[in-house]
């Protein structure tokens, strides 16, 4: 049965199923057809959500629904515009423009360390292994409203495997830059690791500076499988333009003995909204999920977890930090789930927000659903101001009272990214937080 929708909805609903039926038009891999003719039967029936819709009741789409983006060709870019978005520190670069995966801006993927395989997701009939298992999960993706769009735009992406005992020798950095008006950026990865393997990935997403105004979309899809005691380190740094849509659907499968640790920073955006699903399906699990997001203007930050604990002596660790000032809204959902199987589960899930403003606002739904007995879990979660005595303490010490405000602004917003383990990436996230808080603070 499909659900009434405003006019508007229903064109934008229309658009976007047009250009899938494009893509089918060209495509000859059936299982990627298949998969765009399911997401456009789930799209035409469910819509977009409304504010009606308990997830989404702080999180309004009518900026996205009235643009109606479309996925256009890549802008053709030069290295040197390119190389101002890279770290200082040594990386293996990938790179996508306008959601398109580019091999001459890219570095050399196939003289990769042994063991470690990557390609564009573009052919997906070319992918190593298996190509039905990059689908696998697809009951899973489209659960979720911008993963059955992610389906029914599916065009590119990457897929990196790494084999039992394999690593990389650098982090692998991600590159995504923005730089079209009224583009679609609709980007599909699956990362796999063999069992022992070791893999530190930075994904940064960025609005070329010529374009610093442009109202764009990016929505990403990211699959990591994880095999027995695998190891993931992953940074995502969200800092595109304000006038942005930013979605990011995340789904992460462990193993027995498996490692899962994320940072997510986000800076730019009018919308954006990352989720976590994390299936920690064995035993001794560990993850570690931790965010430091700043809204600013109109700002709407939204960032979710859902952690569900399936077996024995999982333990998962969460700190999420929000630093809210003008009129921006800040959103936090997490949930942890532990199954009647998951005894000696240890899970915990902080959230804190600052609000710098009298009018900005946090809405925050840390969340816990128990059914085994012998767990250790908890969550909280507090939003405020700044202590006055935090400001009078630093003041007696000949701070003046400015300054006071950005030091307590700025310690409490890179807590988070304290715990990233690299010092190198650590460095440079922290130093993308501290020039992110200069500017609002000038």
């Amino acid at each position: 049965m499909q659900r009434k929708i405003s006019p508007v909805a229903k064109q934008a609903v229309e658009h976007y199923i047009a250009q899938s039926t494009l893509l089918n038009e060209r495509c000859d891999n059936s299982s990627l057809i298949a998969s765009r003719q399911q997401a456009q039967t789930l799209l035409a029936k469910q819509a977009f959500p409304t504010q009606r819709d308990e997830d989404w009741q702080y999180t309004r789409l009518t900026g996205f629904i009235q643009n109606q983006f479309e996925q256009k060709p890549a802008t053709p870019l030069t290295s040197e515009q390119v190389r101002q978005y890279m770290p200082s520190f040594p990386v293996t670069m990938v790179v996508f423009i306008d959601g398109w995966f580019s091999e001459m801006l890219s570095d050399d993927l196939e003289n990769l360390p042994r063991g470690v395989v990557f390609e564009s997701f573009k052919d997906a009939l070319n992918i190593s292994g298996d190509s039905n298992k990059l689908f696998a999960k697809e009951s899973d993706i489209t659960k979720e409203p911008f993963g059955v769009l992610n389906s029914l735009l599916l065009a590119d992406g990457f897929y990196l495997q790494l084999a039992a005992n394999a690593h990389m020798d650098l982090p692998l950095f991600v590159l995504h830059i923005q730089t079209s008006d009224n583009h679609l950026s609709n980007v599909r990865n699956f990362v796999e690791l063999g069992e022992n393997a070791e893999l530190a990935i930075v994904e940064r997403y960025v609005s070329l500076e010529t374009r610093a105004k442009a109202t764009s979309c990016t929505n990403v899809v990211t699959q990591i499988d994880m095999a027995k005691h695998a190891r993931c380190k992953q940074v995502v740094m969200q800092e595109q333009s304000d006038n942005g849509f930013y979605f990011n659907n995340q789904f992460i499968y462990q193993e027995d003995s498996s490692s899962y640790s994320s940072f997510y920073g986000s800076l730019g955006c009018q919308l954006s909204r990352h989720q976590n699903h994390i299936f920690m399906n064995g035993e001794h699990i560990e993850s570690q999920q931790n965010s430091a997001c700043l809204g600013k203007d109109k700002q709407v930050v939204d960032s979710r977890t859902d952690t569900q604990h399936n077996d024995v002596w999982g333990n998962s660790q969460q700190l999420h930090k929000y630093v809210l000032t003008d009129s921006a809204v800040g959103v936090f959902n997490g949930m942890i789930r532990v199954d009647q199987k998951a005894q000696k589960t240890d899970g915990q899930m902080d959230n804190k927000n600052l609000l710098l403003s009298e009018i900005a606002k946090m809405d925050t739904k840390p969340q816990l659903e128990i059914y085994a007995d012998d767990v250790k879990c908890s969550h909280g979660s507090a939003s405020g101001q700044i202590d006055e005595n935090q400001i009078f303490y630093l003041q007696a010490r000949g701070i003046r009272r400015a300054d006071a405000i950005k030091m307590i602004t700025h310690a409490f917003l890179l807590e988070p990214a304290e715990l990233i383990t690299n010092d190198q990436i650590r460095h440079w996230v922290t130093d993308r937080l501290t020039v992110a808080l200069a500017g609002i603070q000038q």
